[in-house]
């Protein structure tokens, strides 16, 4: 008969790390950049009076992204 081996309890391994990234940045890419891509769009399609407009609302959310990122917030993201 063989001796009956011990093993050692295993410890829990730690949970994975928190992943941060600046609200801004979030706030950039479900707003700013999509008014980007439309406004070039109207640009190619030469719809120069939907242009001015989407500049407008462009400046407006760039305005907003500048203050998000002076607050330096921090959202999760996994």
């Amino acid at each position: 008969m063989s001796k009956k081996r011990r093993t050692r309890e295993k410890e829990n391994q730690r949970a994975a790390k928190g992943r941060f990234t600046n609200k801004a940045n979030i706030y950039y890419k479900d707003v700013v950049a999509p008014l980007e891509r439309a406004y070039k769009r109207a640009l190619i399609g030469e719809q120069y009076n939907e242009a001015g407009k989407i500049f407008l609302k462009i400046r407006e959310a760039k305005q907003s992204h500048r203050h998000l990122l002076m607050r330096k917030e921090f959202a999760r993201i996994r």
